[in-house]
């Protein structure tokens, strides 16, 4: 190999590194699922797609799909419904007496971590709002009152082990929840340094075969 295959060479490797090297939060991505600009009263199951990452919302089977649609922030007498719900949202168990019920979200590719504003059907503030994954992420979170407003509402977030789809469930009459933030995983910056040695090496050895087959 001569001096400036060797420099190609050192250039490319030295680029992969620094990319393998890079904090991965720096290359997460961010998907974002406000149900803003979508049909009210739509229906579970449907599908919505932010930032290349599907998402799937689906009621467990057994239960009427009106128990789980999109609804809009309306403005009462007294003001919005809502305080952290400014726009369309989805409500679960509002329906044909599907109180309990679970919502289930089930995403394109794993994710390692979520965060979304919910409120709770209880003005006595009794409930909780409970979420499970499927890597044994769970955890329960309650809301608050707020003066003006009839519903407890919060943020609900966690961070954990990569897991493709989360389960929500409340004692609640029902509960709404809005502004779904997911982070898509990323390979460890180890396992993408290992990958970029491997193609280096690869290459490296295709080129000695080919200058061998020239040569005899």
């Amino acid at each position: 190999m001569n001096t400036r295959s060797r420099f190609f060479w050192a250039i490319a490797a030295a680029s992969i590194a620094a990319f393998a090297l890079t904090p991965s939060t720096a290359r997460a991505a961010v998907a974002l699922f406000d149900f803003e600009n979508q049909q009210i009263g739509t229906e579970t199951p449907f599908t919505l797609v932010s930032s290349g990452l599907s998402a799937t919302f689906s009621g467990p089977s057994g239960v009427d799909p009106g128990a789980f649609g999109i609804g809009s922030n309306f403005q009462t007498p007294t003001g919005f419904q809502y305080q952290t719900m400014t726009g369309d949202f989805l409500t679960i168990g509002s329906a044909f007496g599907a109180s309990g019920s679970a919502l289930t979200i089930t995403f394109s590719a794993a994710i390692t971590s979520f965060t979304l504003n919910f409120a709770l059907d209880d003005p006595l503030n009794l409930s909780m709002l409970s979420f499970q994954t499927n890597a044994s992420g769970a955890g329960s979170v309650g809301g608050a009152l707020t003066n003006g407003f009839r519903y407890p509402e919060a943020v609900l977030s966690f961070s954990g082990n990569p897991f493709t789809s989360i389960t929500l469930y409340s004692d609640a009459l029902d509960f709404q929840i809005d502004n779904l933030q997911a982070v898509t995983a990323v390979p460890e910056p180890e396992t993408v340094m290992l990958f970029a040695v491997g193609i280096v090496a690869i290459a490296l050895r295709r080129r000695r075969e080919v200058k061998a087959l020239f040569k005899t």
